[in-house]
């Protein structure tokens, strides 16, 4: 097990640009590629449980900068304009304390279930769930801490889950104790006689203002009474913690590489959400790893993607490992921005639709009249073609003289971005690698291997991949003739990627089924593999590119089969729309699709189309033009257009239409917390649209003419 300097690290990965995996010898099985590793670092990482991970950033100082928030401003009735920080110190004593009051809670008998239907035993010291539900903020840090102090399990909910969903989780869980605002709460209470695991919740609001007129009742006053009719505890979490201050008991840490210390349920496009067992081994694999592909730097983070979600978690526990420190956002994504120019990180961990928007931003100001707007145009289009000569995202000039101005947007500091989650388009990553002198970088995982299967080398201009394997992963592709890849594939071998190592999950809570289909035994003697679901090829630099979806196959009446997540990332990219869903039906003979248009490019698209000047912002009029036929035949054929350039079968293409500018989300059901479309649930509500859709004639194809290069 080897230990590298910052300069090493750098040096390894300048010498393997050219040839990023290597092939393990007398590793090729029938149907399957031989084994990838990492080529910078075939060895593997040493392994770091997630509570010595915190000891470890601590140990560097204690009292640095480890949490932080902005605090209620009650003069100016907002949130303050700077952060507030719990140090390293400070954190850990909260932690031992809100656990210390856990313990004496068992001991009291306060966490016993309610009822006696056999479903739900008594609670041991340790081993039980508590869960999380709401926005990032520090508390919830500080929870996940504190059951790993007294080895006992997490589970964090999206704040934007259903009821149906929240109930779900939280009975599945058998979470015994829960954090959350009193938002939630009726919601829980509600539902209280199915959770009989549930004995305490934890409010995390500020402080009510005493000064009640008479007769009136606190609101906390209101849920104990309502929560004691169903046998369930509410406390204040500043009560809890100071509890746990006068009487702290001794940490119960688990040092099992295969006990359980967090259900991360997956967000559930086609059902109910599954529940991944996350054992210590699987993040003890990726942290010093991490450090590895990320290198030492200043590490000040802004915490905005949701903790219920793997990366955000995988993120935080690498982030304090090297001791640095993190800022929680206002909770509002649309103050991100405002957030962002107050903590000033230097570390942003994102996804594609939040760097689309930041890409926006600078394209915004670069459409912008006068001469700010032709600077900038100007300076942008030099920047990319130095870049795509020489690599280099500096430039002595216009960096002084434009680029300070757009790194703002983000505080002004930001030196490494990652993203994850979906593909991000190439010229977003090379737009936003110019424009904020950043190291922006793609990789690659799943709530099943932690987040950490492959990651974007350092100083690697070439985008549209999403890296090597990561440091102590193995990597095979399997043959999937079903869609016509093969890992005979010539010159890129191609097909579904299998995953093997310390970061692969323990399985699906409670659904041996589901494990099985998911781990899978080669005979290889290496273990069980994570057949990811996803098709991927390795290119001429020994990267993965996810190139499809294995199970989103549609077959039309004509037999033939579509990979519809493949067509639709293709069809998505196009900048006039922001979300796009495709649909095939069995008995249809074509591809038909809802676009929900981007309203600022979509305005300019109108006028050129109709002559009307219509306005970003002038929601009904973008509605109107969504009906009109006009419009709509001729984003039709933007998007035909597209799919003959990107090379795609006439039975790829789109052959009917509908725009709409209410756009997919949670709240109307037709997207996941993780910002999926519910295929099965989109087809249901919009049952009236595909009906439509399909009533008009298939768009003749032959009308439109691919773009002459």
């Amino acid at each position: 097990m080897s230990t590298y300097t910052k300069e090493e690290i750098a040096a390894r990965w300048a010498a393997h640009l050219d040839k990023q995996m290597v092939e393990l010898p007398n590793t090729q099985l029938q149907g399957f590629t031989p084994v990838y590793r990492n080529a910078a670092f075939p060895d593997d990482p040493k392994s770091v449980l997630p509570y010595d991970a915190f000891l470890h950033g601590m140990s560097k100082n204690p009292q640095a900068n480890c949490f932080g928030h902005r605090p209620w401003d009650a003069a100016k009735g907002d949130l303050a304009d700077h952060f507030v920080w719990r140090s390293y110190q400070e954190a850990h004593d909260e932690a031992t304390a809100l656990g210390s009051t856990m313990c004496q809670w068992v001991e009291e008998g306060l966490l016993e279930p309610r009822g006696n239907d056999g479903s739900v035993s008594s609670p041991k010291m340790e081993g039980w769930t508590a869960a999380y539900w709401g926005n990032n903020r520090p508390e919830t840090s500080i929870l996940s801490l504190s059951l790993a102090m007294y080895s006992r399990v997490m589970v964090a909910l999206y704040d934007n889950f259903d009821a149906a969903g929240s109930v779900y989780i939280l009975q599945h869980s058998q979470s015994r104790v829960l954090l959350c605002p009193s938002q939630y709460v009726p919601l829980v209470l509600r539902n209280a006689d199915k959770l009989p695991a549930l004995k305490a919740i934890v409010l995390v609001d500020q402080p009510e203002n005493q000064n009640l007129m008479i007769g009136e009742a606190r609101k906390e006053q209101l849920i104990r009474e309502w929560a004691s009719l169903h046998q369930i505890h509410v406390f204040h979490y500043d009560d809890v913690v100071a509890q746990g201050r006068k009487s702290v008991r001794p940490h119960l840490v688990s040092r099992d590489p295969e006990a359980l210390s967090l259900l991360c349920y997956t967000s559930g496009t086609t059902g109910l959400p599954k529940a991944a067992r996350i054992l210590n081994r699987n993040a003890a694999c990726a942290i010093d790893g991490m450090r590895w592909i990320v290198n030492d730097q200043e590490m000040v983070s802004i915490s905005y993607l949701p903790l219920a979600h793997i990366l955000e978690r995988g993120w935080q526990l690498f982030i304090i490992y090297m001791g640095g420190s993190i800022g929680f956002f206002s909770g509002k994504i649309e103050r991100l921005s405002e957030d962002m120019q107050l903590l000033k990180p230097t570390m942003m961990p994102s996804v594609p639709r939040v760097l689309n928007r930041v890409a926006d931003q600078i394209q915004a100001q670069m459409d912008a009249p006068g001469l700010k707007g032709k600077l900038l145009t100007k300076a942008i289009n030099a920047k990319l073609a130095n870049y795509e000569a020489t690599g280099t995202i500096t430039h002595a000039l216009w960096d002084r003289l434009v680029f300070r101005k757009v790194r703002e947007l983000l505080g002004g500091r930001i030196q490494f971005v990652l993203t994850g989650s979906a593909p991000c388009r190439k010229d977003v990553l090379n737009l936003l690698r110019v424009a904020l002198c950043v190291d922006v970088r793609e990789a690659y995982g799943q709530t099943e291997n932690c987040a950490y299967a492959t990651f974007m080398a350092p100083n690697d201009r070439h985008v549209g991949c999403v890296g090597p394997v990561n440091p102590g992963v193995n990597l095979r592709l399997r043959d999937c003739p079903e869609l016509g890849y093969l890992s005979t594939d010539k010159p890129c071998p191609r097909g579904e990627i299998m995953l093997q190592s310390n970061a692969v999950f323990g399985g699906y809570e409670g659904d041996p089924k589901k494990t099985d289909e998911t781990l899978i035994d080669l005979h290889d003697g290496r273990g069980k593999w994570l057949a990811t679901g996803d098709v991927g090829q390795i290119d001429q630099y020994g990267r993965v590119q996810i190139i499809d979806r294995v199970k989103n196959l549609v077959k039309l009446a004509q037999g033939e089969y579509i990979a519809i997540e493949k067509v639709e990332s293709i069809l998505g990219s196009l900048p006039l729309v922001q979300q796009l869903w495709l649909y095939g039906d069995s008995l249809q003979p074509h591809l038909v699709a809802v676009a929900v248009p981007d309203p600022d490019a979509f305005s300019h698209f109108v006028r050129s189309v109709t002559g009307r000047s219509v306005s970003k912002d002038d929601t009904a009029a973008l509605e109107e033009a969504c009906r009109d036929p006009k419009v709509v035949e001729a984003a039709l054929r933007e998007f035909i257009k597209l799919g003959k350039n990107q090379k795609l079968g006439s039975l790829e293409q789109i052959r009917a239409l509908k725009l709409r500018m209410e756009p997919f989300s949670t709240e109307n059901g037709l997207m996941t917390p993780t910002m999926k479309v519910k295929r099965q649930a989109a087809a249901k509500i919009l049952k009236k649209d595909l009906d439509e859709l399909y009533a008009q004639a298939p768009y003749d194809l032959s009308k439109v003419q691919a773009s002459k290069l």
